[in-house]
């Protein structure tokens, strides 16, 4: 048997007694994928075409484990991040897919070296999904990029907080879609319910939690005072006195099917079929409870006994099936805020077998992640209900009276509302291209209902005879065997549905904004029209005083008026009743109708004169000099 070959990391055996041909792939050490990143980061841009800038922070940030470049010589050193907490956390969860059943994997946070070293797909073609549980170490980050060969920017995009400002990134993302189209993020919000929280008014307290968000990311985040396994919060938004939202991603990545979708990788050939391992990488911003984390604008809902409300999910049958249930009844009993989908990564292989999609997760990453686009959506869902609710409460308060705060409060819901709007629709992109990836096939190999190249996910603006179209494509992509809760064509559907209920909910609280912006100003002319009402009083108590000022004055002055020593009494009369009855004809007169009679007057004088000059100017006949 001979050996040949072809590049550094890849070598390929060819057995002369048969057409098999065996193909290893082998593993990048977690010190190379650091050094790669900061050789990267220190690419200029007068030197290199591909600069490296939007790679600093996450340079300066893996740099402060020393572990990774000399693993040897700090061998005593305290290990960076590491959580103080007494309570177990699994950071790390794995499962491998088998013939009949998921085998599972579970890693602590100083386990990050016994990852690296364990095998990194099952044999016989399976699937693997990787789920992290929170915040990780610049340690975990080197052994899992390097293990699964995962693109860095992957990691960047996940930890977008190391930069304290934009233009850090040099205003490089979002980047095309095209670019990394084996990266998608999805968001999940967690609602907390609590009582009126003092009172306090909306504007201010939210003001205030924008700048503790900020102070958040920069001084929790992008410090060593998080810890392995921490959550972390994206977004946090104040929806009214009773309500609050958390958003937090899941950051999902497909590993390359050229021969990357594990660390090492085995890969039979023979003929056309092949037989790959499918990796998925979902890096959860979900771990400890946010009591047990870094502090944020949450905390004093926290504080303030907030519930928060779970991801309710729907299953057809769900009631009458069985699954299995690994988890300790007391995992989440301490938590303050426990969140349901801290303990997905725990239950999900039991998810799994519950949609029906255990005999297709192995071989199709899409099929793999469906519950994780699924869990996004019904988050979502319940999101959305709360908006409407109030968006709602906001426009009939409107018809009853203006509140101060009503124009604030759909200004800054319409500001979520896009945001979530974009997030869906980045959500809906995404899992039509991994439905386009699994229905064309991971080795490459067209299926019997090709896709058509121009379609593009619905719901993004298109018409309706392109809409007819892209129909058609969902019903290729999500055609198959089985029925029920869960296909692909059934998400995107959703997906679609959400992303247009998004932007209805965006447009109702613009159309409440306007109605709310007209109201104000038919209240604004009203109080004028009853302010001219007001004026015209004030002018006609003027009319009536200002003659009995000018009598009063004239009468008043130390002089010999009329020709006499002393004034009669009745001389006041004589001379304020003329005065008064000129002014008030004065103030009643229309000046309209006075200007048109002058304009008249004017014209026949006018007229008359010239009659008059055109006479003198004829001579008369029968006067002969």
């Amino acid at each position: 048997m001979g050996c040949r070959k072809s590049t550094r990391n890849v070598s390929s055996i060819i057995c002369p007694h048969s057409k098999v041909q065996l193909t290893l792939i082998l593993k990048v050490t977690p010190e190379d994928y650091t050094r790669a990143i900061i050789s990267l980061s220190r690419r200029l841009s007068g030197t290199s075409i591909f600069p490296g800038n939007n790679y600093i922070d996450i340079r300066e940030w893996m740099l402060q484990d020393r572990r990774l470049l000399n693993p040897a010589r700090l061998e005593d050193d305290k290990i960076l991040f590491a959580s103080n907490s007494e309570q177990p956390h699994d950071l790390v969860v794995v499962y491998s897919s088998r013939e009949r059943k998921w085998d599972v994997e579970h890693y602590r946070q100083e386990q990050h070296e016994a990852f690296y070293a364990s095998n990194s797909a099952p044999v016989g073609g399976s699937g693997q999904i990787v789920f992290i549980r929170g915040f990780i170490s610049p340690s975990w980050v080197s052994a899992i990029g390097s293990k699964y060969n995962v693109d860095p920017e992957f990691f960047r995009r996940h930890m977008d907080y190391l930069s304290a400002s934009v233009e850090r990134h040099s205003y490089g993302f979002p980047s095309l879609a095209s670019s990394s189209n084996n990266i998608f993020r999805l968001c999940i919000s967690t609602l907390l319910h609590r009582d009126n929280f003092g009172g306090q008014d909306l504007r201010s307290q939210r003001s205030n939690q924008s700048a503790e968000l900020s102070a958040y990311k920069i001084q929790q985040l992008g410090s060593t005072k998080v810890s392995c396994g921490d959550s972390v919060v994206r977004e946090h938004s104040t929806v009214c006195s009773s309500f609050s939202v958390i958003e937090q991603w899941i950051s999902l990545c497909i590993t390359k099917t050229n021969g990357s979708w594990a660390g090492k990788r085995y890969c039979y050939s023979k003929g056309k079929h092949l037989l790959i391992f499918n990796s998925v990488i979902a890096w959860m911003d979900q771990g400890r409870p946010l009591e047990q984390s870094p502090p944020g604008p949450w905390t004093s809902h926290i504080e303030s006994r907030a519930t928060p409300l779970p991801v309710l999910q729907h299953h057809p049958r769900m009631a009458v099936r069985t699954t299995n249930n690994r988890l300790n009844p007391h995992t989440n009993s301490s938590a303050d805020v426990p969140q349901s989908t801290a303990i997905l990564p725990l239950q999900y292989d039991s998810l799994i077998a519950l949609v029906d999609l255990a005999r297709r997760a192995p071989q199709d990453p899409l099929s793999m992640c469906i519950p994780l686009f699924a869990h996004a959506a019904f988050s979502e869902v319940q999101f959305l209900n709360l908006m409407e609710t109030k968006i709602q409460t906001q426009i009939n308060t409107i018809a009853e009276g203006i509140p101060a705060d009503t124009l604030g409060t759909l200004q800054f819901f319409y500001n979520i509302l896009n945001r979530h709007a974009q997030q869906l629709k980045d959500s809906t992109r995404a899992l039509y291209n991994l439905a386009e990836r699994s229905s064309q096939g991971l080795d490459g190999v067209k299926p019997q209902s090709p896709i058509l190249k121009t379609a593009i996910p619905p719901g993004l603006g298109m018409g309706t005879r392109r809409r007819t179209s892209e129909t058609e494509t969902i019903r290729n992509v999500g055609s198959n065997s089985y029925d029920g809760a869960f296909t692909r064509n059934g998400l995107l559907e959703d997906y679609e549905q959400l992303h247009v209920r998004c932007v209805d909910l965006s447009k109702m609280c613009t159309r409440g904004i306007t109605l709310a912006m007209n109201k104000a100003t038919i209240e604004e002319s009203r109080k004028a029209i009853e302010q001219s009402e007001r004026l015209k009083r004030l002018t006609l108590l003027a009319t009536l005083f200002i003659p009995l000022t000018f009598s009063s004055s004239l009468l008043g002055m130390n002089i010999d008026l009329l020709g006499q020593n002393a004034v009669r009494f009745w001389w006041f009369f004589v001379l304020c009743i003329p005065a008064t009855m000129f002014t008030c004809m004065i103030y009643l007169w229309d000046w309209r109708v006075l200007k048109r009679c002058w304009v008249v007057f004017w014209k026949r004088c006018f007229g008359f004169r010239r009659d008059m000059t055109a006479e003198r100017g004829e001579k008369d006949p029968s006067h002969i000099v």
